[in-house]
């Protein structure tokens, strides 16, 4: 894993602990929508964004909370500056300016058709759960819907899902969206309300980070 190339002492801070419990919410996520999917594709419902789309990305800049840009920076900090040979000093350095860019998150590229994301190993909660994850109504039902780009799968009649049509069609829900925001504002209580968009929340989390990792030795990672 790209989070696996510093030592323990980084992994001992606030920050590190805090990634790391982040990453492991993040895990549960792919595999519970991993699963809904397989058990949909043995009932002949096979979901899946179309070829190319990254039509999610277009005109959305995603809200983050503090551990997100954290997560994202170490990212950044890490695994771009591993590939690269170069530090990362500022975001910027990642951001396509490209004047057909229909979208004004700083990671979108769009001379990547399908592979838009050029932090999807660390994208934030908000793009993990889209498409593939259910909401709770007002009396507590869980509805699933599906994307608008998404086609309509042979096997389905309707796109917007009740649990019971859910469990009747397919067999299984989707992770429930709520559930999981609930576990990440419970990383870090005392910030829960310092959500703010990513381009505005990333460049203190870089500098935050680097300081850290900056004053951590460097031994064997013992995460």
């Amino acid at each position: 894993m790209w989070h696996g190339q510093h030592g323990r002492a980084f992994w001992d801070t606030a920050a590190g602990r805090q990634i790391l419990t982040l990453d492991l919410i993040f895990r549960k996520i792919s595999e519970a929508q991993q699963s809904f999917i397989n058990t949909a594709a043995q009932r002949g419902i096979h979901l899946a964004c179309p070829p190319g789309c990254g039509s999610c990305c277009h005109g959305f800049m995603p809200d983050v909370l503090p551990v997100e840009a954290d997560y994202i920076a170490y990212f950044l900090l890490s695994h771009e500056a591993h590939t690269t040979g170069e530090p990362v000093l500022a975001y910027d350095a990642f951001s396509v300016r490209a004047e057909d860019n229909p979208s004004p998150c700083p990671f979108h590229d769009p001379e990547r058709p399908g592979h838009n994301c050029r932090i999807y190993e660390a994208r934030p909660l908000v793009c993990r759960l889209f498409g593939f994850s259910s909401t709770q109504t007002k009396t507590g039902r869980t509805v699933y819907r599906l994307c608008r780009h998404m086609p309509t799968p042979p096997g389905l009649r309707e796109r917007i899902l009740s649990e019971e049509a859910l469990l009747q069609r397919i067999g299984a829900t989707p992770p429930l969206m709520g559930s999981f925001a609930m576990e990440l504002l419970a990383i870090d209580p005392s910030r829960a309300s310092e959500r703010r968009p990513l381009s505005e929340s990333l460049p203190s989390a870089l500098a935050r980070i680097a300081g850290t990792l900056h004053y951590c030795p460097d031994e064997p990672n013992a995460a």
